[in-house]
């Protein structure tokens, strides 16, 4: 399985144009999280006794319950193995992600992270394990999106062949969504005047939540320059530019892993 992600800083986007690609290009060959993860779930091999995977799959099955398949693939996926972490070679991405948390004050903010990195590449095992090579999925917020602490002085405590061998820091591509700082800045705000928040920044406001924002940019763009020093092709998008010129952009450089897949 291919795996592509979908970076940017909170606010620039980037969700936005993922649902907008996925409605755009219909027929396109990769895939988004919701048609990989129901894919993987027919791809499982059904255990028999009664149990409650068992369930999950007659369910599954059922028209009744098929505005419900994302939800239930899911349930699919993670009940079917114990831990599928054990599956994905993550040990740098999780020391780098603990010593960035280790300077976090807020038992809040370093609890929702932890989860959010451990859901997020639980949910990578399991496709990674069920899908075949040919499948390309592309991710909005996944592993690499809620992963801290990576930049390009990596290779000063790792070898670039120890960091190759990590699934989370070497994903097959990544779309990075960016915008110059002052427009950035407008959407966020428009955001929170919508009165959509996010956890580690929602109660903020004025110079703070500006600085967190600058800082959260910079975070990105050091993440993306680690990435480019891997390897990791990079497709830069300025978000402020024409809606359907990005989404064509997008959709050439996606269908291209596809024939490689």
């Amino acid at each position: 399985m291919k795996s592509v992600e979908f970076l940017g800083s909170s606010g620039v986007g980037k969700t936005y144009m993922y649902h907008k690609l996925f409605n755009a290009y219909t027929q396109s060959k990769y895939l988004n999280v919701r048609q990989a993860c129901i894919r993987a779930a027919i791809n499982l091999e059904i255990t028999f006794g009664f149990n409650r995977q068992t369930l999950y799959n007659i369910l599954f099955g059922s028209k009744v319950f098929e505005k419900k398949k994302y939800g239930l693939s899911k349930m699919i996926l993670m009940n079917h193995h114990n831990n599928w972490k054990e599956v994905v070679n993550c040990k740098i991405s999780w020391e780098l992600f603990n010593n960035y948390l280790a300077s976090e004050k807020r038992n809040e903010v370093v609890a929702k992270r932890t989860a959010n990195f451990d859901r997020c590449v639980c949910l990578h095992g399991a496709l990674k394990s069920t899908l075949n090579e040919s499948h390309v999925v592309v991710y909005d917020e996944g592993a690499l999106h809620h992963h801290h602490g990576l930049k390009s002085s990596i290779t000063a405590n790792y070898s670039l062949n120890e960091i190759k061998q990590d699934d989370i820091l070497n994903p097959d591509a990544v779309v990075f969504f960016d915008l110059p700082f002052e427009d950035h800045m407008s959407r966020v705000l428009e955001r929170k005047a919508k009165g959509i928040n996010t956890f580690s920044h929602g109660p903020l406001s004025n110079k703070a939540l500006e600085a967190y924002v600058a800082n959260d940019v910079i975070a990105y763009k050091e993440k993306i320059n680690a990435l480019k020093m891997l390897k990791v092709p990079v497709l830069h998008v300025n978000a402020g530019e024409n809606e359907q010129d990005n989404l064509e952009k997008i959709n050439v450089f996606l269908d291209n892993l596809t024939y490689y897949a």
